[in-house]
């Protein structure tokens, strides 16, 4: 706020108001102060100047002036008592200013009038009068540096005038040295006065540091008061509080915080909880040993908001001279530590959303279960449909309709049955028995969470609902070992999706053998993919009139030197369960468009068309535009050499994306088939919205063709896609009968054991060389 200043920042430029206005209520005030010293020179001065004066024929004039300045300086006096009560604004100090200047005039009026008329020892007399009159006046207003200069420069310049035009009339050398002693006193005065301003200043600028680091400090102990956690607590030898914090007393309910004649063990006795009865005991019996004690936590039951707080205390007995004074010690507010210990405890016991057991707590009571006199049920639960809830109406929805689950849970449980979150959507209901658990009980207590979690659940503003499947394992007769009754259950949950959902599945020993083969597969796929092991196969099209080659579809096919051949229907949705479908469909992408960019050197005049199939998981998780478009690039494989097959599904999940996806596909160049057309979620809708090229009808409609010859559902389809602009094509195609009785139905094109089984790229090579050269030899 303040800085280095010149003689120009003597005033308040540059100063806020508030400063400004203490600056000048201070310089005001320490001038007032000194009023009493020139009012006394005043009194004294003036008579002293006029007997001087006396005689000369101005007897009048002296008497007129000596009355006039005695009762002009009183009368400043008393006006200034005023000026006292200021609030520093410009305003009264520039009245302040002005009756200094009236003060100093007054004084060079009785300079001007009498000097000239006096000689000798009387002009020496007022000489030094004036002298001290200025010196007495410019040390009384040296607190206000434009009140003192004003007063300095008025009686300065004035009797040095008075002086010199003296000498110059009366051509007196005394008057000229009086005159330069005159210039000489104001100027070493002025000096004086400017010096003594300037350290006011510097003094003023400091102190308003101090109170502003003051200020900092006072407020940082204020806060420091209101927002610790600790505080100093004194009784004397009765063991009556000397000094005790606020808080304290207030949890107490002390009468008005007084604390003279408070014993306080009694009060802390009255107030505490019984959960405190130990600690008051010990804390009794340290005060009656006179010793020292540490950590004593009381509960309290707070009057001012009903909460419960804990106050952890330690105290000193105080000894001087051999003789008991009283105890010294600390109140520590414990409160935010205890609940945080309290919900650590609960948290490695219990979930934290909806209080049930958690798995930590399950595991353990799972661990407890003897073979011998034990017989539990572990109902795996998981929610059918949460993930759409979640998705549809947010986490926080979800997160209300677990506990309402969850709650249903509870309901019609007996003592000797647990309900616990395990994580998720996913609860686990254990049934826990010295007996054998009927099949009628299990049974019905695994129907009844059914049908109480499948109600409408009303959460906030919404209605919703979900299923359940539930995974059923028993102790001791699937296992003997109370740990494995979890991954049992959550063997015969995962069967009871894969099921269908919504139903109740019990362990067996087959679903252990197929879950254990399932996860050979899932272990040497991941090796596989990531080794490149899986490679495509390709199966030729051609066109039904006259069996010209049109192009290939590329088939996943692996060979495992563990698992031998592992059908594509097996490791392809498990791939896609598992994510590696991601990886694995890039990779067999890529190696199709290289093989399809060798083809067309082979047959350059028609090149043959490689189709690929894209996953609903690839269109999830990636970004198939991108990925097509990178591939093409690095292949060097033309847009049209590609087809991209879809399924029905696919549009399921996110319809306008993968319209979206499909539509930048089709900007690409690359054709797009929608494959197995009417064995999913048909829909007219989508076959005119979407950029489709070509329909795909399923082999399931083909292989009954022969048997009915007029199959209304591969005319339907084949007639919808011409009347759509869409090429057709036949999957399935056995025999020449298929390829006729299609031809008949005005079917396009077809693909079948009747062309080609799935072959190489080697082997694909060849049939295309071989094709090639014939159509050479035509």
């Amino acid at each position: 706020m303040f800085s280095s200043f010149s003689f120009g920042e003597l005033g308040t430029r540059g100063l806020p108001i508030d400063v400004a206005n203490r600056l000048r209520r201070g310089q005001i005030r320490g001038t007032i102060e000194q009023m009493r010293v020139m009012l006394l020179g005043n009194t004294l001065f003036a008579p002293a100047l006029s007997m001087n004066a006396w005689g000369q024929g101005r007897d009048g004039l002296v008497v007129l002036w000596t009355v006039a300045i005695v009762l002009f300086s009183w009368w400043i006096f008393y006006s200034w008592t005023t000026y006292y009560q200021t609030t520093g604004s410009e305003k009264d100090m520039r009245g302040f200013v002005i009756q200094t200047f009236f003060n100093s005039l007054f004084w060079t009026t009785g300079m001007a009038l009498f000097y000239p008329v006096a000689s000798g020892d009387q002009k020496a007399i007022i000489t030094a009068i004036m002298a001290g009159s200025l010196a007495l006046g410019t040390t009384g207003f040296s607190h206000a540096p434009w009140a003192g200069m004003t007063y300095l420069a008025v009686q300065t310049v004035g009797n040095a005038l008075v002086a010199l035009i003296c000498g110059l009339t009366l051509g007196s050398s005394t008057d000229f040295l009086i005159f330069v002693l005159m210039i000489a006193a104001g100027v070493s005065l002025f000096n004086a006065t400017l010096e003594g301003a300037k350290a006011a200043r510097v003094a003023f600028n400091n102190h308003e540091r101090l109170s502003e680091k003051s200020e900092v400090v006072e407020l940082l102990l204020k806060d420091y008061e209101e927002q610790a956690t600790e505080w100093l607590w004194q009784t004397d030898k009765n063991g009556h509080l000397l000094s005790a914090p606020a808080q304290v007393l207030e949890m107490c309910a002390s009468q008005g915080g007084q604390t003279d004649s408070i014993d306080l063990v009694e009060l802390l006795a009255a107030n505490c909880t019984k959960a405190a009865e130990e600690d008051i005991r010990q804390l009794q019996q340290a005060f009656a040993d006179k010793a020292e004690f540490h950590d004593v936590r009381l509960s309290i039951q707070s009057p001012v908001d009903g909460e419960l707080r804990w106050i952890l205390m330690k105290g000193r007995p105080q000894f001087e001279r051999g003789a008991f004074q009283g105890f010294r010690g600390i109140f520590a507010d414990a409160t935010a530590a205890v609940v945080a210990e309290r919900k650590v405890q609960f948290l490695a016991s219990f979930d934290g959303l909806t209080a049930l057991l958690n798995r930590n707590s399950i595991q353990k009571k799972l661990s407890e279960l003897q073979a011998d006199d034990h017989y539990a049920v572990a109902l795996l639960v998981d929610l059918d449909g949460f993930k759409q809830v979640n998705d549809s109406y947010g986490h926080h929805i979800g997160d209300l309709l677990l506990k309402k689950v969850a709650e249903r849970l509870q309901e019609n449980t007996s003592e000797n049955t647990w309900v616990a979150r395990l994580g998720g959507d996913e609860f686990l209901v254990m049934m826990n028995r010295d007996e054998p658990i009927s099949a009628a009980e299990i049974s019905w207590t695994a129907q009844s969470i059914c049908e109480r979690v499948s109600q409408l659940a009303k959460v906030e503003d919404f209605v919703v609902q979900v299923s359940a499947s539930i995974g059923v394992s028993r102790f001791p007769e699937d296992t003997r070992q109370g740990l494995e009754l979890l991954s049992m259950s959550d063997m015969a949950l995962y069967e009871a999706k894969n099921a269908g959902r919504d139903r109740i599945t019990y362990f067996n020993a087959e679903i252990q053998n197929r879950l254990s083969e399932r996860n050979t597969v899932i272990d040497r796929l991941k090796r596989a993919v990531r080794n490149g092991e899986i490679e495509p196969h390709y199966q030729s099209q051609h066109v039904l009139s006259d069996g010209r080659l049109t192009g290939f579809e590329a088939l996943a096919r692996w060979d495992d030197e563990v698992l031998g051949a592992v059908r594509p229907d097996v490791f392809i949705s498990i791939a896609e369960q598992t994510g590696l479908i991601v990886e694995l469909g890039e990779h067999l992408l890529r190696r199709a468009c290289e093989d399809a960019t060798q083809w067309a050197e082979l047959m350059p005049k028609a090149p043959p068309v490689v189709s690929v199939n894209i996953s609903p998981v690839q269109f999830a998780r990636t970004d198939v535009t991108g990925l097509v478009s990178r591939v093409l690039h690095e292949t060097g494989l033309p847009p049209e050499l590609l087809e991209v097959e879809v399924t029905e599904g696919v549009l399921i999940a996110s319809r306008e994306k993968i319209a979206a996806t499909l539509q930048e596909l089709s900007e690409l160049g690359v054709s797009i088939a929608l494959d197995d057309f009417g064995t999913g979620y048909s829909s007219l809708s989508y076959l005119k919205d979407l950029p489709l090229n070509r329909l795909k009808i399923d082999q399931s409609f083909v292989k009954d063709l022969s048997r009915t010859a007029s199959n209304p559902i591969v005319s339907t389809i084949v007639q919808l896609g011409h009347n759509l602009g869409l090429n057709v094509i036949a999957e399935g195609v056995e025999d020449q009968t298929d390829v006729d009785l299609l031809a008949e139905l005005e079917c396009d094109d077809g693909q079948g054991y009747l062309y080609s089984r799935a072959m190489t790229k080697e082997a694909t090579s060849r049939y295309i060389a071989e094709i090639a050269l014939q159509a050479s030899q035509q």
